[in-house]
């Protein structure tokens, strides 16, 4: 049997690994041509110039036509479109939101900044939120879920509905991590009453930052567009309304801030938007030879279900210390453990375990607001804990080869049968 490389014995791997971002690994003159066209037309704001923008447009009109959905809006990050959404479904003070506790900031700060109540649940063996949980943590107040398909793969989406459905809760989907990705025949994104996505550096596509929102109803969307712009509703989003009474300012106007996305983003996204079905494909195909070659592996499993994005392989082991043991022996062997994702348990987080807000007074947590006794146990979500302390995990990306992956498969192999002889 071959030494492990951890014991003194020879790495497979010496050579650095291609990048893993996605979107951005793969920018070149397609990115610079869309630029370009921004330039000399001396229009980067989106809606007038010198010459006449568009890019913007195009890009929601090809989220539209991509996700069969009636309305797109782009805005400047995903925490601004999560934000959007939040004002869009009419949520505010008194209202409760659930959400998994395994998750990243923005899910949070959007709720809070709003004076809504976060109520944390566990995730599954999915790493998504578990639809049990999210179950057992509806209260009257409970106005609606955010549903992370982390790092591209589904949650268990159809349970999620029909429970949503039975409280009449709204969905947010959160597919920052997860365009283009499916449950099974279903796009990930055509859930959720309201959907979010992001484009910054670690995500299917990326304009450095940018974001969207993508639904159906027509009065959230009138709302989102108002929040995002000040207020207002120009005349490119007037258009596409048809229920004018929503256009009125005097019934419906009300204070928005500044989340336009520019025409920058617009063109690099319209860019990276032509290109998202290779990247998929590539990172699919790489998880596909590690997938099927362990399939029957008797000491983890591979997190997996139809439609996954491949940007990262799951490894699940029964034991945290097999999965620690796992990864140190990874590591000496030149591969790359660790996901391309900061998303942790909030719980064990800042501003979450003190609750602190801006100014001492705002909702949801200052005095006399609605959570102003509410306070999070950090351990409330152990669970998620646990879960998440028995998965490694192994980032793939869109330049990986043929070679790189079988030395992916070479390495787990020789630390299979080291630690398992």
């Amino acid at each position: 049997m071959e030494k492990l490389a951890i014991n003194g014995g020879t790495p497979v791997r010496t050579a650095e690994f291609p990048s893993n971002f996605l979107g951005g690994s793969v920018i070149d003159a397609t990115e610079l041509k869309e630029l370009t066209d921004v330039v000399f037309e001396k229009s980067p704001f989106r809606h007038y110039g010198l010459g006449n923008p568009t890019k913007v447009a195009d890009f929601e009109k090809g989220l539209r036509e991509y996700y069969g959905r009636k309305f797109a809006l782009g805005v400047s990050s995903g925490s601004a479109a999560l934000a959007c959404a939040m004002v869009a479904l009419g949520l505010g003070p008194g209202d409760e939101v659930i959400l998994s506790a395994f998750t990243w900031f923005s899910d949070y700060m959007a709720l809070v900044n709003l004076g809504i109540l976060p109520v944390f649940a566990d995730i599954d063996e999915t790493l998504d939120l578990d639809p049990y949980d999210f179950e057992r943590k509806i209260t009257p107040n409970t106005k609606a879920v955010i549903v992370v398909n982390f790092q591209g793969g589904a949650a268990k989406m159809e349970e999620i509905t029909r429970i949503a459905k039975e409280h009449n809760i709204k969905i947010i989907e959160d597919c920052a991590q997860a365009m283009g990705g499916r449950c099974g025949d279903k796009l990930l994104g055509t859930y959720g009453d309201i959907t979010i996505l992001s484009f910054q550096m670690h995500k299917v596509l990326t304009s450095g930052d940018g974001g969207a929102m993508i639904m159906d109803n027509e009065e959230y969307f009138a709302r989102a567009v108002r929040y995002h712009d000040l207020g207002m509703i120009r005349d490119h989003f007037a258009d596409q309304i048809t229920n004018k009474d929503l256009l009125d300012d005097e019934k419906h106007c009300f204070a928005g801030l500044q989340f336009r996305m520019s025409e920058l983003q617009g063109a690099f996204l319209c860019a990276q938007f032509s290109k998202m079905e290779d990247i998929l494909a590539k990172c699919r195909k790489s998880h596909k030879m590690v997938r099927e070659r362990f399939a029957d592996n008797k000491h983890f499993k591979i997190r997996y279900t139809e439609g996954d994005c491949g940007m990262a392989l799951f490894f699940m082991f029964e034991t945290v210390a097999e999965a620690e043991r796992f990864k140190e022996c990874m590591c000496a062997e030149g591969i790359n453990v660790g996901a391309a994702s900061a998303c942790c348990n909030m719980l064990h987080e800042y501003p979450i375990k003190n609750q602190k807000m801006a100014h001492p007074a705002l909702a949801p947590f200052g005095k006399g607001c609605y959570g102003e006794n509410v306070k999070y146990d950090e351990n409330a979500c152990a669970k998620s804990d646990d879960i998440l302390a028995r998965n490694i995990a192994i980032s793939l990306g869109p330049l990986y080869t043929e070679d790189d992956v079988n030395d992916i498969i070479k390495a787990i192999e020789k630390v299979d049968a080291n630690l398992y002889a």
